[in-house]
């Protein structure tokens, strides 16, 4: 599986800290330094991230604005076949894939290519500079939007997984990837990483959230201490005091002293009692009551988390069934991506789950035309037609329909 963020420049110096590991003080918990010295540096200049992307942008025009997506970062996950594969069976398949990754995007463009053993799942961190040529100004430049397509995100699975079949004899069952999956599965499996995702964003806030409270609650209870410490004081001096010789009490010269310290410390312990004691008291009350409640968030969104990550993996079973049918059974080795979105179209229409959109119409008759004209689509020519024509129908009463919306009824 593999995942694609686009960064600014001000993000790439932690970036390479992370990706280096330049620290010994890891945020990520699941870091196991002791296996740290497992990883790989695949780019073998003797350079460093930070030096190679001041170097590339160096070399070509990129806009001096802060939101500019300077830099582009692959994850690649190993496959789950290969998580009991021997170490080198692993490291090559993270060098075929740097060396796909180095032929689609430009080796001159790589600023990084490391791979981390030491969390919970073994992976590539593939960044580079997106660069492309300006024919208008013939000169090279910096360019996310223009590097990273939707053709190139829709395409980039399905042709990482041929690269890796050709060049990997042991590499078998290919990358799980919802993509490449058969027929509607393409959206459900799409709906639910949305979903996980989300959760992933809404538990990392929940957690900050948790982290704050809990650094409110140690300052809170560490100021009721010291109004507790001061009362502490005052006893012990009145204990102090209380001593006499033959009945009379003796205050000494330091004594005095000592007691208009402590006056002063009481003095001042009194007033933060009576104005901040009550107080702080409500505040930690409502930060407890507040914190609880986030721990109880938490563990409903973590829940809802693993039963999502189930109910993908159970999906994922589904598409190497699909696909052992497939192959197996039809002879056929794997659908492009237009033709299982077409394919879904097509089942939208046949079991007459019609969209009301116009927007979502149009996208369904572009789909279906783009596959019609595609030589080596494996659908019906006749069932792609007569689909055409039933989004084209479809299309037209929708534009009928917003129409009478808008005339209002005759007078």
């Amino acid at each position: 599986m593999a995942h694609l963020k686009k960064n600014t420049r001000g993000s790439v110096p932690g970036l390479a800290v992370h990706f280096e590991r330049k620290t010994d003080h890891h945020t990520n918990k699941e870091i196991d330094v002791s296996k740290t010295y497992l990883n790989q540096d695949l780019m073998t200049d003797g350079s460093d991230m930070l030096s190679r992307f001041n170097a590339r942008l160096n070399d070509v025009y990129c806009m001096k604005r802060d939101d500019v997506k300077a830099l582009a970062t692959w994850i690649v996950t190993l496959p789950e076949e290969l998580s009991e594969a021997p170490y080198e069976q692993q490291s090559a398949f993270f060098e075929a894939t740097t060396t796909f990754l180095n032929d689609r995007y430009g080796q001159e463009n790589a600023v990084a290519a490391v791979v981390h053993y030491d969390e919970t799942t073994p992976h590539l961190h593939y960044a580079f500079v997106p660069v492309v040529f300006d024919d208008k100004k013939a000169r090279y430049k910096v360019s996310a939007k223009e590097v990273l397509t939707r053709h190139d995100l829709q395409t980039f699975h399905e042709d990482l997984d041929q690269h890796l079949k050709k060049v990997l004899p042991f590499y078998e069952q290919g990358i799980l990837n919802n993509k490449t999956l058969p027929f509607e599965n393409v959206t459900e499996i799409k709906k639910y990483n949305d979903q996980l995702n989300a959760l992933k964003t809404e538990l990392a806030d929940v957690e900050e959230n948790i982290t704050a409270k809990k650094a409110l609650l140690k300052i809170t209870d560490q100021a009721l201490t010291e109004v507790d410490l001061a009362e502490k004081q005052i006893d012990d001096f009145k204990q102090d005091l209380s001593k006499n010789l033959f009945g009379k009490t003796v205050l000494k010269p330091d004594d005095l002293d000592r007691f208009k310290s402590v006056l002063a410390t009481m003095k001042k312990a009194t007033l933060q009692s009576q104005n901040e004691t009550e107080e702080l008291k409500q505040t930690l009350g409502q930060v407890k009551a507040q914190l609880a409640g986030i721990q109880s968030d938490y563990q409903n969104l973590k829940e809802t988390h693993q039963a999502l990550q189930k109910r993908q993996r159970d999906l994922q079973q589904l598409d190497y069934a699909m696909r052992d049918m497939l192959k197996n059974d039809y002879g056929v080795d794997k659908l492009s991506h237009t033709d299982v979105e077409a394919r879904y179209v097509l089942y939208k229409l046949d079991h007459d789950e019609l969209t009301k959109n116009k927007k979502t119409a149009k996208s369904w008759l572009t789909t279906l035309t783009t596959v019609r004209e595609d030589t080596d689509t494996k659908i019906s020519l006749t069932r792609l037609d007569q689909g055409i024509e039933q989004v084209k129908a479809l299309i037209n009463r929708i534009i009928e329909l917003a129409r009478d919306i808008f005339k209002g009824p005759s007078i």
